[in-house]
């Protein structure tokens, strides 16, 4: 690492692909990724449909365009399985109620981290890579963070910690790992219009500096970053989240296009004539028209000749052909965990009960559950960052709350719950001290200062408040 160090302010190129050599990930592989996924790519594999559905060159230069129906299944497998495993914002649950708890809660909540989460699991699901970063930069009195603090009666402070996801969409990015996985140093590959230059920048983090090239310079001296780390948490995955039913998707596409293929030569009235002239309808022309010449012919010139046109379809192929969609449906369903929820299913369910509906989405919330384990790590490191930026920078007199602060995470979920039933059932276990009123707070998760909201129905109880009900 020493060496690589030295590398950065002697031989920078040298350094930069002495890092890029233990990158495991193919920028190739991931703008394939991308382009499958938000530009609707269907080249990339034998069985896709721009393979399949080939436009065909008739007579005269004419081009017959085959019908090419693409289907957002891996946007809604990626955004689904993000929005179940942290669609709805997480609760943070510190070891200790200090100031410095406070402070993290409000940088977590002005930097609108939550947020900022589901789009890296969004990221990380679609491109199988992502990071986010993490900065200190000079807060003025109207930053939002100050005016919190202020409201707070907390101290206000010169400068504040930001944070934002890396996509590899903007830029490319490359961790450095020693043998025992842990990260030594960070890389962020990414081009900037200067003037009418397009300047290629590159950042590198290790636990104390920033370095910055500019078009293979170093631009300045090596930066402190302020934190005791590095200031990015990175995470990956092998290969897209749609990938385990990449085979189903794809005969899906296809094989809805060629339904709608076949329907525009036999889905529409076709009018049949007798006689002069010969007329071939083009497969987009919604009436179609027939017309089959009529001749005398033969030995003795006397016999009627006439051509013939017709459909050969089997019998039973609208029921095949439905049979196999609902089927790669449900593969697709299954294979993903993410289960078809257009509006004719959701409207034939009716009025089911909470218990029901979480049963129905119990694989949904099984794979979620399993890609909750990575998040939480990242969460973690995230929070231990801001911690670490706080302390050794934007706040110092906190330093030695830093040192037993610590957070539980619980992630919380979207399926929609009946209030009523919930209230009911913590009403019980509250009076029959199973659990506290506070955790009992936490699980309905109307309000989101549960101590302010404990100290006012203690105070409402005291003075003998009685709050009207509607």
């Amino acid at each position: 690492m020493e060496e690589i160090i030295a590398l950065l302010q002697s031989d920078p190129a040298k350094a930069i692909e002495t890092i890029k050599a233990q990158s495991t990930k193919k920028a190739s592989d991931i703008d394939s990724y991308v382009k499958e996924y938000k530009d609707f790519d269907r080249n990339q594999r034998e069985g896709q449909l721009e393979k399949i559905q080939l436009d065909k060159t008739l007579d005269a230069g004419k081009v017959s365009k085959m019908v090419k129906i693409y289907i957002n299944h891996a946007q809604n497998i990626v955004e689904t399985m993000a929005a179940f495993t942290i669609g709805k914002p997480i609760t943070l649950i510190p070891s200790e109620e200090s100031n410095l708890a406070k402070l993290v809660k409000q940088i977590w909540r002005v930097n609108r981290i939550d947020s900022k989460l589901l789009d890296a699991t969004i990221i990380k699901f679609s491109q199988t890579q992502v990071a986010m970063q993490f900065y200190i930069v000079d807060a003025g009195e109207t930053s939002l963070l100050n005016k919190v603090l202020s409201y707070l009666k907390l101290k206000t402070q010169i400068k504040e910690i930001k944070a934002k996801v890396l996509d590899n969409t903007k830029g490319t990015m490359t961790p450095y790992f020693d043998a025992t996985g842990d990260m030594l140093l960070f890389m962020w590959e990414y081009k900037a219009k200067e003037g009418d230059k397009e300047v290629a920048n590159v950042q590198i983090w290790n636990e104390i500096n920033m370095f910055h090239f500019k078009d293979g310079v170093l631009f300045g001296k090596p930066l402190l970053h302020g934190f005791d780390r590095i200031p990015v948490v990175y995470d990956s995955q092998d290969e897209p989240l749609w990938y385990t039913v990449k085979s189903p998707i794809d005969r899906h596409e296809v094989a809805l296009s060629k339904l709608g293929d076949s329907n525009d030569y036999s889905g529409h009235p076709i009018l049949l004539t007798e006689g002069e002239g010969i007329s071939m309808p083009s497969k987009s022309e919604s009436g179609k028209h027939f017309n089959i010449p009529i001749k005398l012919g033969g030995e003795d010139g006397k016999t009627l000749i006439k051509g013939d046109v017709r459909f050969l379809e089997a019998q039973t192929a609208p029921e095949s052909n439905k049979l196999e969609l609902d089927k790669l449906e449900d593969t697709i369903a299954y294979g993903s965990g993410v289960p078809n929820l257009s509006l004719e299913k959701l409207k034939s369910l009716g009025n089911v009960a909470e218990k029901t509906v979480k049963l129905m989405f119990i694989a949904t919330d099984i794979k979620a559950a399993l890609k909750q384990s990575a998040t939480r790590t990242f969460v973690e490191r995230c929070i231990n960052i801001i911690v670490s930026g706080v302390t050794k920078t934007t706040n110092t007199t906190m330093a030695a709350e830093g040192k037993a602060l610590y957070y539980d995470i619980q992630f919380n979920s979207i399926l929609p719950s009946d209030i009523a039933e919930t209230v009911t059932y913590l009403s019980n276990a509250v009076a029959g001290k199973f659990v506290s009123q506070k955790t009992a707070m936490g699980i309905i998760d109307l309000v989101d200062d549960h101590e302010a909201e404990l100290a006012q129905i203690a105070l409402e109880n005291k003075v003998g408040i009685v709050v009207p009900t509607a």
